[in-house]
């Protein structure tokens, strides 16, 4: 027996539906503005500060100073892609990679300078967005490729 649409499930999957495409455009925006990050200049930075913060989650904190057109600019972007854990060593080991007063490469946006990150590039969470968004849209698509819909004829009666 195939299983069968009725009309009070047509407005879960157009909801479903509008939300997969939403998360799946946002995601694959995400995903290209990572990806130009690594054609963006390349700049000399300085390591201003670098400590884990956090208590319950951790998260490296890095901020730098960097000069673009002499113009100097600060930022504490490591990544396109932030994160936090449950686990210190993890925030710590990217903390040795910036220590204090280090000279660095800085990454930049040649149309906005004020936006800079150390690491440019996509990253594996980068694409977990994009990938939400497709399983969310999925499941109407596939609801309407392998289910029927019960369509209810009305009697007329004089």
């Amino acid at each position: 027996m195939k299983a069968v649409i009725g009309r009070q499930d047509i407005p879960g999957l157009i909801i479903s539906a509008i939300i997969g495409l939403g998360l799946t455009f946002l995601g694959s925006v995400k995903l290209k503005n990572a990806a130009e990050t690594n054609r963006w200049p390349i700049t000399n930075g300085t390591v201003t500060s670098s400590e884990v913060g956090g208590t319950m989650k951790y998260y490296p904190s890095v901020s730098y100073a960097y000069i673009v057109d002499s113009a100097v600019y600060t930022s504490n972007t490591i990544s396109n892609m932030n994160f936090n854990t449950k686990n210190r060593s993890v925030a710590e080991e990217v903390i040795k990679k910036y220590p204090l007063d280090a000279e660095i490469k800085v990454y930049y946006n040649s149309t906005d300078p004020s936006k800079a990150l150390l690491e440019p590039g996509l990253k594996p969470g980068n694409i977990l967005l994009l990938a939400f968004g497709l399983i969310v849209l999925a499941v109407p698509v596939i609801s309407v490729i392998f289910m029927k819909f019960e369509v209810k004829k009305v009697s007329k009666t004089l």
